[in-house]
């Protein structure tokens, strides 16, 4: 076969992460939807777990869909949780995990356009004071102990775990 410039074979890179659509988070965001009466406009969230995690000092994370994303799934915004980690976690936690993922969807209305624009909202602080004043941290600590305890990390790695 003769050679072609436009088609070489390049080394693929293997990724050891599956990522899987999880009904139990999904239910578990309704439910906290419905009791901090949080309001989304007509955005859509997909919510993933990421087996074994999407790093080990990185417990969940929510971003933006990309167009491509959003015109096959028609989801606005992605919430990603570490999927070995939310295993071992208590309802509770699970709850104040994907509460801080929320506070994250920021649909914004825009009248000048009458579009909705899809953002990021950054937290307060490393979290956000919505959660920090009703609820304290101690959900983040053990969110931290948990990651700390599954992937033996230092006390030095173990305070980098985020969300």
């Amino acid at each position: 076969m003769p050679e072609n410039d436009f088609l070489q074979a390049e080394a693929t890179i293997h990724s050891t992460k599956q990522l899987m659509e999880s009904p139990e988070v999904e239910a578990i965001a309704k439910k906290v939807i419905e009791k901090h009466k949080l309001e989304f406009g007509p955005a859509e969230i997909g919510y993933f777990l990421v087996y074994p995690n999407l790093s080990k000092q990185r417990a969940a994370k929510c971003m933006k869909a990309s167009r491509e994303v959003k015109h096959y799934s028609g989801n606005d915004y992605l919430i990603e949780i570490s999927g070995e980690l939310w295993d071992m976690l208590d309802n509770e936690t699970k709850e104040m995990m994907l509460y801080h993922e929320l506070l994250h969807v920021d649909p914004t209305f825009k009248s000048k356009t009458q579009e909705w624009k899809m953002t990021i909202r950054k937290p307060d602080f490393a979290d956000f004071y919505t959660i920090n004043d009703k609820f304290g941290n101690e959900w983040y600590k053990t969110i931290q102990a948990t990651a700390s305890s599954l992937y033996d990390l230092d006390p030095r790695q173990e305070s980098k775990v985020k969300l």
